[in-house]
Order: C-alpha cells, then sequence, then structure tokens
C-alpha cells in the first residue's frame, strides 16, 4: 500500500464514526500522523523540500480540521488535540532548515488560536 493511499484511508477512518471511538481514537490520529510524517520524510531524502513541506502542513490542517468539526466524535477531537505538537515539532524543524522561521511561528499562531477556540474538553 503506497503511503498516498494509506493518507486517504486514514483521512476516511477520522471523519467516520467508530463502534469504540475512546479506544480507537489514539492510535488512528497517532497512525496517520505518522504516516504523513514518514511520507514526508520520504520526500526529505529524494530532496524535495516543496513536496516536503506540502505534506507536512498538509498533516498539520488535517488535524486542525478534525479538532475544530463539532460534527467529529470527541474523543478523536481530543486526540488531535493532544497530538498536534508532532506535525507542528515537524514544521517546525522543516522551516529552521530552511531559515523561515517567521512562517512557522503564524503556523504556530494560528494552531494555538483555533486550539483554544475549539477546545473540545
Amino acid at each position: 500500500m503506497s503511503s498516498d493511499h494509506a493518507l486517504r484511508n486514514y483521512h476516511h477512518e477520522l471523519t467516520c464514526h467508530c463502534l469504540r471511538p475512546g479506544l480507537h481514537a489514539p492510535m488512528l490520529v497517532a497512525n496517520y500522523i505518522e504516516t504523513a510524517l514518514s511520507l514526508a520524510k520520504s520526500f526529505e531524502k529524494q530532496r524535495n523540500p516543496l513536496l516536503q513541506e506540502l505534506y507536512l502542513k498538509r498533516t498539520l490542517y488535517e488535524i486542525i480540521n478534525k479538532m475544530c468539526d463539532p460534527l467529529i466524535h470527541n474523543a478523536i477531537r481530543k486526540q488531535c488535540l493532544e497530538q498536534l505538537y508532532k506535525p507542528l515539532l515537524a514544521l517546525k524543524r522543516y522551516y529552521k532548515t530552511h531559515n523561515n522561521t517567521v512562517k512557522f511561528l503564524l503556523l504556530e499562531r494560528e494552531a494555538r488560536v483555533l486550539s483554544h477556540e475549539f477546545n473540545p474538553f
């Protein structure tokens, strides 16, 4: 299974209503983030920084969107909030490597504002 196909599969699972979301949500969100970050890392190895940045930002925004969506189960929303730091740290490392910390600070501020506004706790 390709990584892009796996991301689409996790995207579908994040939007569905699982029978036991309290048990499945932590692994579901963690696996989605891990798959996306490994795909971004493969683009880094291929020396393709544009696609690397694209997948890192896509992961961050997907997690933020799920966290802010009131139609998603609260267990998944809470896990998205708790694991939001993973794509943020990857983006911080990416922007630090490419000497563009201003973009990271803007993304971090946006994530901070949205996480306070749509906190599912």
